[in-house]
């Protein structure tokens, strides 16, 4: 039987995963996690967006409880996984870029060269696509089992902040007469009620009422992962509404002007998870 020996332990993935890297510091499938997580930042930004001002906009309008001049948790959240996001792939384009970008010749300098400005700047699409240009480079650099750890730690980090379920379910506006109140309840509760005049609701009949006027609307995939629970009674992950997408059995109906976040119809969501759940 052949042991690892010394020899052997240095041809591994740096990240501890125990696959071969000959000649480099990250396996094959290491980078491509990287690469991965790389590729789906800027739906992920879209996203920390929508949290970031749907939360804003939440909080001011909030009756009772919290103050509205105090954030949300998630509020705050969604901009400091944002910060840190911005942080690790600035720090990490940077050391790429001084390891190994072309230097040139200065003689006035004592090493006799010096290293051109980079050509990103300090946004988060900027860096991504700067970085997703440099494979090899990231595979590389000694240090790349830090740079697996710190890249793919942000963003799921960040996906957590999106990913989060609500402290309340929306229901709809409240049917009293002449009250300008919306109704909430908390997730499997049976009845939700109005947050100006008290009315209660049955759950249930408002989740059909509020399912059956919003076929129509179009969200991303991380919305419809939020809104699926309490309109439809079922939970789907976001990374599954994306893959229906990309193997063609979810249509994308649409895409935001603003962040370019594809849209989904949430009829369309419906049909598909009912057929599955009867497969």
């Amino acid at each position: 039987m052949h042991t690892v020996g010394v020899t052997d332990a240095l041809h591994l993935c740096a990240t501890g995963c125990g696959r071969p890297s000959p000649g480099v510091t990250l396996c094959a499938q290491c980078v491509t996690d990287v690469l991965d997580s790389l590729q789906g930042i800027a739906e992920l930004v879209a996203e920390l967006n929508i949290t970031f001002t749907r939360s804003a906009r939440t909080t001011a309008a909030r009756i009772g409880g919290r103050s509205a001049g105090t954030p949300l948790p998630w509020h705050e959240g969604a901009g400091d996984a944002a910060f840190r996001l911005r942080s690790v792939l600035g720090t990490w384009a940077s050391r790429l870029h001084l390891l190994y970008s072309s230097k040139l010749p200065d003689p006035t300098d004592p090493t006799g060269f010096f290293i051109p400005p980079p050509d990103f700047i300090g946004t988060v699409d900027s860096l991504t696509a700067w970085l997703l240009r440099h494979p090899q480079w990231i595979r590389r650099h000694p240090d790349a089992a830090d740079l697996h750890r710190d890249v793919l730690d942000a963003v799921d980090a960040a996906w957590r902040i999106v990913d989060r379920a609500p402290d309340r379910w929306y229901a709809g506006p409240c049917s009293v007469d002449g009250c300008p109140g919306h109704v909430f309840g908390v997730p499997d509760a049976e009845a939700g009620s109005c947050t100006l005049c008290g009315a209660t609701y049955n759950m249930a009949a408002r989740r059909a009422f509020l399912f059956d006027a919003a076929r129509q609307y179009v969200m991303t995939a991380a919305e419809l992962s939020r809104a699926l629970p309490v309109l439809l009674g079922v939970t789907v992950n976001r990374k599954t509404i994306t893959t229906w997408a990309n193997r063609g059995e979810l249509d994308i109906a649409d895409t935001d002007d603003r962040t370019g976040a594809r849209l989904y119809r949430l009829g369309d969501v419906e049909t598909l998870v009912l057929k599955k759940v009867s497969a």
